[in-house]
């Protein structure tokens, strides 16, 4: 049986736009973002793996409106307009998918959903085996003979598929899938602003089409129902009808059936490889030889390392020659963990392998021998505590790859060789392992050298050395690198092999007046709401919060009520138990957070040694983990005395320097703007200064809270944030100024 793979465009788009966000998202040079297409990509070529289809569609919505949206005009009303940095690679993706010869099928009136089911059923009668990739389970409706619905999802942090059938749905439903038509009806869908009957939630809606069978039937059984509920289905079965009719996608739409057209084929490869390049997808033209294919010589800087040597140093005659070998040349590039030390030897193209990094302490002591290699903190780390002083380890390539591009999320020696130098390593080290050369061995543990992949590290840094030096001399960032980024390294290296010191006894007496507070708080919710109840469970507290207490439901997920702090800051003026939750969980965060999360950190010495970062954030910002001492909470008073649990040496003081406002002052500099540049000639307030003049009050009339929200945009504005996110975080501020306009 030839199979059919339809997929829902926006779906899968959406989806892997918000899989690769913030510090993640990949960007060309010229500040087009690439990371939905990117990840819709990757998802699309698992699928042909997997499935191998004959004929293959994707299906997009078209802004006009539908015959829903006719029906019942709040339809979809409560969304958001698509993100500018999503809305750009609509576009591009599409071409992509013309390049590649796949079938794309959009219509006027009808939803990308409208037109899957069309062609689901029409495959299903032409007797193909029908697959529907989507991430909207609204296509459980489509399922049946022949036709599955594959719906991805994320499972430690790798994207796996899962398939739905009659018998998938019948076990996790206990209905067919037709049934969920009736179910959605009676629910409704909050994220398409499908109204249901209010108060019906999915697990009395599916209890209902159990014992009934349908809407129909529900209503000819009203009078066995009994109190709210039958109260609520009388009331509202207008809305039941309306939501099920909303609810059904149209498996009729006026669509052209061609199964030539659906055929895939080969790709327009030329073109393929064109577009990849400019978007800088170096992984996909190595993974599909699209250079190869085309008979493209690759760019200057790009590899072939297929005479690469390895060798094992065994003797002291070889050790004099390669050490050297790096004094005459002043440079050294290597590769450094734990149990493994590699340097590679440009005079005899080889991966040397050292057993003892001992042996190599007069050159990492050395002050004139620069040393190339990766991540360096980590490795000033490892000298040190071998009892080596490293001087000059002053090119990273992790470092150098963050200055040219600050992001995306990892700058693996991976990544920065498919960037840098066309190099995918991967690809590499698979078909060594697939050659047929003697193998030996380099390690003792390791029978295979194949099986350890950081062998070819080294040579990877010594071919990223020269192109990453000239990038950041072409990009005027080399003086950067050089005077600041890499001094700055051996500064977060001490900072972190140093650690800080933190009482413990002082932090265990603060987790016992935590949990006082959270014990006397969860009694006082208890009496507040007349029962008991698991408070960190967001159904119970739905449940209790806008069944008993009938508050106003702001938002409903697929799961049940939203309880998010958003939803909860709206109501809790209208209960006094609000005001409770949201204490009772600031004190939970702190406790779990912030005592329960730090104690592990904790040394026999009574220090925390935090690992800092310097190419996590797109601004420059240095990061902290394992733990993050960066965001000890300061607004409330219990987050200050938190702080006091850390100590500094006896004779010692801690010292808190910081630039005033250094963003800001750059930004009033290069704008000339008038109003900053008097707030700071007057010593003024920045942030409130701005909130004074968007709420039209006098300066020392600014609350915390304006004041607050005119900073979010002072710095919404230097780190470029987006038209989306400005609007959705800063709605009221933007409201008021609109009035004060």
């Amino acid at each position: 049986m030839k199979k059919l793979l339809l997929i829902d465009g926006n779906s899968i788009i959406n989806r892997a736009f918000y899989g690769i966000m913030g510090n993640k998202m990949l960007m060309t040079e010229d500040g087009t973002y690439t990371n939905a297409v990117y990840g819709f990509l990757s998802i699309l070529f698992k699928e042909l793996d997997d499935i191998n289809p004959e004929y293959l569609v994707v299906a997009f919505d078209l802004k006009a409106p539908t015959h829903r949206h006719k029906t019942y005009d709040k339809y979809k009303a409560n969304r958001h307009g698509m993100p500018e940095e999503l809305a750009q690679q609509m576009p591009i993706l599409k071409e992509i998918l013309k390049a590649m010869n796949v079938c794309i099928i959009e219509k006027e009136g009808y939803e990308a959903d409208d037109i899957l089911g069309t062609l689901a059923k029409w495959g299903q009668k032409e007797e193909l085996e029908v697959t529907v990739l989507t991430g909207d389970r609204d296509s459980f409706q489509l399922i049946d003979k022949n036709i599955k619905v594959r719906i991805p999802r994320t499972k430690m942090g790798k994207t796996e598929t899962e398939d739905y059938t009659v018998e998938k749905i019948e076990e996790e439903y206990g209905l067919e899938p037709l049934d969920l038509i009736e179910v959605k009806g009676l629910m409704g869908d909050a994220s398409d602003n499908i109204p249901g009957v209010p108060g019906v939630g999915e697990k009395t809606a599916i209890s209902l089409i159990k014992q009934y069978k349908s809407i129909d039937g529900v209503y000819k059984h009203i009078d066995e129902q009994k109190g709210k509920l039958k109260e609520k289905l009388s009331e509202n079965k207008d809305l039941a009808y309306l939501s099920k009719t909303l609810g059904t996608i149209d498996i009729n739409a006026p669509i052209e059936k061609n199964l030539e057209a659906f055929q895939v084929e080969e790709w327009n490869k030329t073109e393929v490889l064109e577009i990849f390049k400019k978007l800088k997808f170096n992984r996909f033209i190595d993974r599909f030889n699209l250079h190869k294919e085309n008979n493209i010589v690759r760019a200057e800087g790009s590899v072939c390392p297929s005479e690469i040597k390895y060798e094992k140093i065994l003797d002291k005659t070889k050790l004099a020659e390669l050490k050297q070998e790096i004094q005459e040349n002043e440079i050294m590039y290597y590769y450094l963990e734990d149990d493994k030390f590699i340097i590679y030897s440009n005079k005899t193209n080889t991966c040397f392998f050292v057993n003892n990094i001992l042996e190599f302490k007069d050159i990492f002591e050395d002050k004139d021998i620069l040393k190339c290699s990766y991540k360096q903190k980590e490795e000033f780390i490892i000298l040190w505590n071998n009892n080596i002083e490293a001087k000059n380890l002053m090119f990273d390539i992790a470092i150098a790859g963050y200055i040219l591009n600050s992001n995306i999320n990892k700058y693996t020696i991976e990544y920065l060789a498919n960037e840098y130098i066309n190099f995918d390593i991967s690809e590499y080290l698979s078909n060594e392992e697939n050659s047929e050369t003697e193998q030996i061995t380099l390690f003792d543990n390791i029978a295979d050298q194949k099986e350890d992949k950081t062998y070819i590290y080294a040579y990877a840094i010594y071919k990223l050395y020269n192109v990453l030096t000239q990038k950041m001399e072409e990009a005027g960032s080399i003086n950067l690198f050089k005077q600041i980024e890499m001094p700055l390294t051996e500064v977060l290296a001490s900072m972190q092999y140093e650690g800080i010191h933190i009482d413990k006894q002082e932090l265990l007496d603060f987790g016992e007046e935590l949990q006082e507070k959270i014990d006397i708080l969860t009694q006082e919710i208890y009496e507040l709401t007349g029962e008991e109840f698991n408070i960190n469970s967001t159904k119970q507290l739905g449940e209790v919060l806008f069944e008993k207490l009938r508050l106003t439901v702001k938002k409903k997920t697929k799961t049940g009520y939203s309880t998010d702090v958003d939803v909860l800051e709206k109501i809790k003026n209208e209960h006094p138990v609000i005001e409770k939750i949201l204490e009772y969980r600031q004190l939970q965060k702190l406790n779990s957070t912030y005592v329960e999360g730090l104690i592990p950190y904790i040394d026999n010495t009574g220090r925390i040694h935090s690992k800092f970062h310097q190419t996590v954030t797109t601004t420059g910002r240095i990061s902290s983990t394992d733990p993050n001492l960066q965001n000890i909470p300061t607004r409330m008073e219990l987050g200050r005395k938190l702080r006091k649990v850390f100590k500094p040496k006896q004779g010692f003081i801690f010292i808190d320097a910081d630039y005033s406002q250094i963003e800001l002052r750059v930004l009033a500099h290069i704008s000339e703007d008038k109003n900053m540049i008097e707030a700071f000639c007057n010593d003024e307030d920045i942030h409130a200064q701005a909130a004074s003049k968007v709420f039209n009050i006098p300066l020392e009339n600014v609350t915390k809270d304006e004041r607050t929200k005119a900073k979010a945009v002072n710095f919404g504005i230097v780190y470029g944030i987006s038209e989306f996110r400005f609007r959705r975080t800063t709605t009221e501020f933007l409201e008021k100024k609109q009035k004060n306009i």
